[in-house]
């Protein structure tokens, strides 16, 4: 399959608590790439679950360590999935503080309550070690990005295609949003009991997983999962 994009990400393996409340609540299954007829309303309207969880179904549950990008002329998937594969194999998997729900901006996210050095230094390789293979941005991905960005994100996206990286990078996986106040809150009361049980003590990113987008809305899917093995 050939994929418009692709980007990499930490995501739950599909046997985990928290990859199966991922696929009922945001409606997709990232191993396929389709629909998850199953979902999980939390006691909200459906009106309100779809505006809640219509972004995020799209990217699948995960956290980014590379933004999605459009490969450079001569790059390939097999090349871009060996390199990642070979990435992983000389770096050890990473144990953080837990994951907790939180608010920002208009979204509801799950992040990293401490212990994020180790985090921030692996995906600061992502975005480094795997910039050979990003096609420089088109006129249609400037167009996407606000044009009133601090000069420092400005400056990640000219050099990186990304403005959200280096010291403006914050590990999380989106659960909801965008939406308005009001609305943020009634989401965020009915999801805090359903993840909590979720969550743990203690966080480990083990592996890192490519993705593909298939362009026209399409659901983000699975490509490959890359041990981290030392």
């Amino acid at each position: 399959m050939h994929f418009e994009r692709y980007a990499i990400y930490w995501a739950p393996r599909p046997e985990t608590g928290l990859a199966e409340f991922g696929r009922r609540w945001l409606g997709g299954d990232a191993e396929t790439g389709a629909a998850w007829p199953d979902r999980e309303r939390l006691g909200l309207d459906a009106d309100l679950l779809e505006r809640a969880t219509a972004s995020p179904r799209r990217y699948a549950l995960h956290a980014t360590m590379k933004a999605p990008f459009r490969l450079a002329e001569g790059r390939s998937e097999t090349e871009l999935a060996a390199a990642l594969e070979a990435f992983c194999a000389r770096r050890r998997r990473v144990l953080a503080g837990p994951l907790r729900l939180n608010s920002f901006s208009r979204y509801l996210a799950l992040t990293l309550e401490s212990g994020r050095a180790e985090v921030d230094w692996l995906a600061d390789e992502c975005v480094t070690h795997f910039d050979p293979f990003r096609a420089a941005l088109s006129e249609a991905d400037r167009a996407r990005r606000p044009k009133d960005l601090p000069p420092l994100q400005a400056r990640h996206l000219a050099e990186f295609g990304y403005p959200h990286i280096f010291s403006d990078f914050v590990f999380h996986v989106t659960l909801a949003g965008p939406l308005e106040p009001d609305e943020l809150g009634r989401v965020q009361d009915a999801l805090a009991p359903a993840v909590a049980p979720l969550t743990g003590p203690r966080f480990a990113i083990e592996d890192l997983c490519l993705f593909g987008d298939p362009g026209e809305g399409g659901l983000f899917k699975l490509v490959g999962r890359f041990p981290l093995k030392r």
